[in-house]
């Protein structure tokens, strides 16, 4: 109020992300006038930082295509929206070999510097590390007032439901718990703190949530999905989550997960209002009448409207496409993004591109 902050940035640090973000709410008024948000959430890793941490020719590669630049990747995204393909993704696709073998390294170590680090100097993630970050997300849910085994049930309710759409009755029957309400106030404290995306239907008249209707759940990180998963076996945690990407579905939900998080970067990176900054509101599911589905729906709030279906797989039939091809039809949208393993083109009303260059972008 005396002004002896001002010109200065603080810096708010501890262990509980929610109470972090509450405090900083009641100072309104109180934190000077930019056009920037006020806050800097400091997430693990995206994949592209992953990616330039591993390999020198990729962060290079990134480097000499300006990549770096959120103007230059808009560019890039939005002359895939075109079906065109920029030379710069020519430059990445070369390196589609090792760009998927380190993405299959990041849905198991995820963005989290301590683990990555750990894997690399051991080849491994020791029990310790999956029990350490556990056990600190559990102890924060325990000062809110939630029950740590319910936690943990919930959380494996949630990676058996990944990528599919379901409703608050259902994950409550699924975990025993008493009341749909139960399971929507665990689902959002695990929001608030980072840990899970939710993601709503798509309103396609007023292009606004359908809080009503069953929603999609994701981990922020891989590596939340594995410190989970790893009580769901009877196996050793690193074991446990090896066999999990071993698996092609689990494998394919994993990067479906993935480029949920990195959508909802890039949705914000797009948005002119970031200081209001909604997700549930720019990254959307969509599902018509007659039960066709899109995985993602990605909405700039103004001109940017794209349907995104995830193929993680070497081959694409053109028939499970049909969710892409009726929202194009009933939205009347002239093009949507196949996100692949490995193919890199264009089609009369979509582009194909791998997840792991896709992410590159985003």
């Amino acid at each position: 109020d005396h002004g002896k902050l001002k010109n200065c940035t603080v810096m708010a640090t501890g262990s509980h992300s929610i109470n972090i973000r509450n405090a900083t709410e009641r100072l309104p008024g109180r934190r000077g006038v930019i056009s920037d948000n006020y806050d800097k959430i400091l997430l693990p890793m995206k994949f592209s930082e992953y990616a330039s941490s591993l390999n020198l020719d990729i962060k290079n590669l990134i480097k000499k295509n300006d990549l770096l630049s959120s103007k230059k990747r808009k560019e890039v995204f939005m002359k895939l929206l075109n079906r065109e393909i920029d030379k710069s993704l020519d430059d990445f696709y070369s390196y589609q070999t090792e760009l998927n073998s380190i993405l299959r390294e990041y849905t198991l170590t995820g963005g989290i510097p301590k683990v990555v680090d750990e894997k690399i100097k051991t080849g491994l993630i020791r029990e310790s590390t999956y029990t350490s970050y556990l056990e600190g997300v559990a102890g924060q849910c325990t000062s809110l007032s939630r029950n740590e085994t319910i936690l943990k049930r919930f959380c494996g309710a949630i990676i058996k439901n990944q990528g599919s759409h379901t409703s608050w009755s259902n994950l409550a029957r699924e975990v025993s718990l008493g009341s749909p309400n139960t399971a929507s106030d665990y689902a959002l404290v695990l929001k608030d703190l980072f840990i899970i995306s939710i993601i709503h239907m798509y309103g396609t008249e007023k292009k606004i949530p359908m809080l009503k209707n069953d929603k999609k759940f994701y981990f922020h990180d891989p590596y939340f999905l594995h410190m989970f998963g790893s009580l769901l076996g009877s196996n050793d945690s690193f074991t446990a989550s090896l066999d999990y990407i071993d698996d092609e579905d689990c494998r394919s939900r994993l990067v479906e997960g993935i480029v949920a998080d990195h959508l909802i970067r890039w949705a914000f990176t797009l948005s002119t209002k970031k200081q209001t900054f909604d997700y549930t509101n720019h990254v959307f599911y969509w599902k018509n009448k007659k039960n066709k589905e899109v995985d993602f729906i990605l909405f700039d709030g103004n001109n940017i409207e794209v349907p995104i279906e995830i193929k993680y797989r070497n081959k694409i039939n053109y028939r499970d496409l049909g969710g892409l091809v009726s929202f194009l039809d009933e939205i009347h949208i002239e093009s949507g993004l196949v996100i692949s393993k490995t193919g890199l083109n264009t089609r009369s009303n979509y582009a194909i591109i791998p997840a792991s260059i896709f992410l590159l972008l985003t």
